[in-house]
């Protein structure tokens, strides 16, 4: 759902300017694009929960047919009332299986939002705005810009962009 928020808080805002440049189509189609994305991903968690909760029936109805055969068996050492109450128990703890099954299903599909906070929490922090060094409240004396020997790259382990540069800007210059 992330992406389809995100474009719609966008398109919200710059409502505006997507008038002014009649960008209208281009948003229609990336929205669509992202919805059509989340209804896909939504369908299959749809269907593979009722396929979970058919497949947990079948299993259900198998456990409780073996023991209603089972006890037909063990008829000449049970009574009516013992057969009756391992039935009510056995569809009981039946539904008691299937809602632990889903539960736990649930839990797992939710803790992939969790699993992606404690990712963001482990990301590299940024520099801060303010550094300890700071020009004299002075500064600038002449309005001179020098930059020697200046190496740029745009991530710490990425190749450098700018090597070696040299450039003075003079005062009164643009």
């Amino acid at each position: 759902r992330s992406p389809v928020f995100s474009q719609l808080a966008s398109s919200l805002q710059g409502l505006w300017t997507i008038r002014a440049y009649r960008a209208e189509q281009k948003f229609q189609e990336v929205f669509d694009a992202h919805q059509d994305l989340h209804s896909e991903a939504w369908f299959l968690l749809l269907t593979t929960s009722r396929w979970l909760a058919v497949y947990l029936d079948v299993i259900c109805a198998i456990f409780v047919t073996v023991v209603a055969f089972g006890s037909l068996n063990l008829v000449q050492s049970l009574d009516l009332g013992q057969v009756g109450l391992v039935l009510s128990l056995t569809l009981t703890l039946m539904g008691m299986f299937q809602w632990c099954v889903r539960q736990s299903a649930e839990v797992e599909n939710m803790m992939i939002s969790v699993e992606r906070v404690i990712e963001y929490t482990d990301l590299e922090k940024e520099a801060p705005w303010e550094l300890e060094y700071r020009p004299p409240p002075s500064w600038p004396n002449e309005g001179l810009i020098s930059f020697i020997n200046v190496n740029f790259r745009h991530k710490s382990d990425g190749p450098l962009v700018l090597k070696n540069v040299y450039a003075y800007i003079h005062p009164g210059r643009k």
